[in-house]
């Protein structure tokens, strides 16, 4: 800094009160603190994981509904006084998959010093991500998933026998609670004709 722009910056303190000069200053160290470049070292490369959710066929949403519903009638008509059941299953989402994703990061740090003594510092970072594909015997390339959430559940239709039944009514919604974790008000259990 010259020293004409020292006595400018002196002059500009002194007509100010002190609440606005602590305003400034803290403003000031909270502008250089987010300008402050984070150090990393060159070519480092991180993995990360990232929910992506994976295009769902309407068929691959149908043939989870429908293996939900094989379950539930399975398990139903087992149990006593329940007779003949009939279930249907809809589905809110399809579900989730998580998948793998590469993220390179290259940085760089350059210090120029000019001929007046004055430095310049330049930072700079870059990163793409990717996602990670795994290969089969055939070729085909497929996206790593890590994880996979289940399907949640819209509703469930119960039509049984002994549906007529209070008792029979509340071990049915029960058991629907315990296999699919669904609340009470998204179940109807009915007697059938």
């Amino acid at each position: 800094m010259s020293i004409q722009q020292l006595r400018k910056a002196a002059e500009w303190i002194r007509g100010r009160k002190k609440e606005q000069l602590l305003i400034s200053v803290l403003l000031l160290g909270l502008f250089l603190v987010i300008m402050m470049p984070v150090k990393e070292t060159d070519e480092m490369k991180e993995t990360q994981k990232e929910e992506e959710t994976l295009p769902q066929t309407s068929a691959e949403e149908e043939a989870a509904a429908k293996q939900m519903e094989r379950q539930l009638v399975e398990t139903l008509s087992q149990v006593e006084g329940v007779g003949e059941v009939k279930a249907a299953v809809t589905l809110e989402t399809s579900g989730k998959r998580v998948v793998e994703k590469d993220v390179p990061v290259s940085t760089s740090d350059t210090s120029q010093t000019q001929g007046g003594g004055e430095s310049q510092e330049s930072f700079s970072s870059d990163s793409q991500e990717e996602t990670v594909y795994e290969r089969d015997s055939d070729g085909n390339e497929t996206p790593y998933v890590v994880q996979e959430t289940t399907p949640e559940i819209r509703g469930v239709v119960v039509v049984a026998k002994g549906g007529g039944d209070p008792v029979i009514q509340r071990q049915i919604q029960e058991a629907v609670m315990a296999l699919f974790h669904v609340e009470a008000h998204k179940i109807k259990v009915m007697k059938m004709k």
